[in-house]
């Protein structure tokens, strides 16, 4: 997805410290409409920023308000590829129906899930 259609659904923050990037999605459905697209363009970003150093990603979900196994499938495919490079996914800021889906599935076991917001976040989390 070139970088301009990503920028309709995320925002990209690059931490205080080098090696942290937040990455806030803004659609409120992360579902099997959205999910190639942002599968392959978070990768690419993920890539990029893990050539250049950063070894730690919040994803801030905030504003998702309802995600399928599609949207279930584009963060874990990211988590693949961080901790592949030795990295870290951190998600944020899920609201009560998202924290149910991951807790149902078993992924909260799988993947650091902090109820602070980004800005709070750190590679010390």
């Amino acid at each position: 997805m070139p970088e301009s259609h990503l920028a309709h659904h995320v925002t990209v923050r690059d931490g205080p410290g080098a090696g942290v990037c937040t990455i806030v999605l803004k659609d409120a459905f992360v579902n099997y409409s959205l999910a190639d697209l942002l599968k392959r363009g978070l990768k690419d970003l993920c890539s990029e920023k893990l050539q250049a150093g950063v070894r730690e990603f919040v994803v801030d979900l905030s504003s998702v308000t309802v995600m399928d196994s599609c949207g279930l499938s584009v963060l874990i495919s990211v988590k693949k590829l961080v901790d592949a490079e030795s990295g870290r996914v951190c998600l944020a800021s899920l609201s009560p129906m998202i924290q149910r889906l991951f807790t149902i599935t078993k992924l909260d076991r799988a993947f650091d899930i902090v109820p602070a917001a980004p800005d709070e976040v750190s590679a010390s989390t």
